[in-house]
């Protein structure tokens, strides 16, 4: 089979894994894509996530791994990067993949090596590598690190926010430095810790704001959940701004009620309702402002903590 010949056929097979909802199928077409092109990046990055799909993580980072020595190899051949190479994506999707998969798989250290090799290519700042290196470092309890980095962000992500939270409260208690981070936290994305609670559910199809939002919950949940301070300070004040932002109904919490944390969600929720009542009379949030709901409930989250 001559070299055109066999581009042609690698397409076609392509094509026809990209085509089908078969899952068997799809990985068997993707197999002889490389029986015919061993190196082939679409065909390696598509059985990395068929065995996601299986819940094979090893192969999974096994295909990634393949994509990312493969890419690798060819530049150092001819030492160019051709910023038109569809494999340059690839690529960039395969280091961003597996840094997510070690990290989610306990191995931080391998993760962040990964995502700062993302993040020497990625100078936009456009994948998850920052995210992935946030959540590992809380992982690992190192939370200098973690303030030291965020220092340095302009436009800090919200998974950058809640680690900043995190590692506040972890060094320095309930303060007011920890306190406004939360808040800002929340402001990063208000639906994100719904969804990373468990409060919310996913919906069946998702929009890009609410896969961004379960994309960030999936990040900071299991640092959240790793005390029960912790996991008690965010799900106390979600609650608060969830209700006040009719992001919960009202029965929800008469199912509150009911938990041991109850009585104190529903003390936080009078304490904030007397603290806008009292911004309402002293003009510090008129009438109209309730348009904007999210912003008078983080105004006045700060106020209370302030006054």
């Amino acid at each position: 089979m001559t070299k055109g010949n066999i581009c042609d056929e690698v397409k076609k097979l392509l094509d026809m894994a990209d085509s089908t909802n078969n899952h068997e199928e799809a990985t068997r077409l993707a197999n002889k894509v490389l029986e015919l092109d061993p190196t082939n990046c679409e065909a390696l990055l598509l059985l990395a996530d068929n065995a996601i799909s299986d819940g094979d993580m090893e192969n999974n980072r096994f295909y990634l791994n393949r994509i990312i020595e493969n890419y690798e190899k060819g530049q150092s051949k001819d030492n160019t990067r051709d910023a038109e190479d569809a494999n340059d994506e690839i690529y960039l999707f395969a280091l961003e993949r597996l840094a997510f998969s070690l990290s989610f798989d306990d191995r931080h250290e391998e993760a962040m090596s990964v995502a700062q090799k993302l993040l020497e290519i990625d100078v936009e700042g456009k994948t998850t590598a920052k995210d992935t290196i946030y959540r590992s470092l809380l992982m690992m309890d190192r939370y200098k690190e973690i303030l030291e980095m965020i220092c340095q962000e302009e436009n800090p992500s919200a998974v950058a926010l809640h680690a900043k939270a995190i590692a506040l409260y972890q060094l320095d208690g309930m303060s007011w430095n920890s306190y406004e981070a939360l808040v800002s936290a929340l402001e990063g994305d208000p639906d994100a810790p719904f969804y990373a609670l468990g409060i919310w559910d996913e919906p069946e199809e998702p929009d890009e704001e609410e896969v961004q939002s379960m994309l960030t919950a999936l990040y900071i949940v299991e640092p959240w959940a790793k005390s029960d301070e912790l996991i008690d300070w965010i799900t106390h004040i979600t609650i608060a701004f969830g209700f006040f932002t009719q992001r919960l109904p009202e029965d929800f919490l008469q199912v509150m009620e009911l938990s041991e944390t109850g009585s104190m969600a529903r003390q936080e929720l009078d304490e904030l309702k007397k603290i806008i009542d009292e911004m309402q009379k002293v003009e510090a949030v008129r009438d109209h402002d309730f348009k904007g709901i999210d912003r008078v409930v983080f105004d006045a989250l700060r106020f209370r903590r302030k006054y």
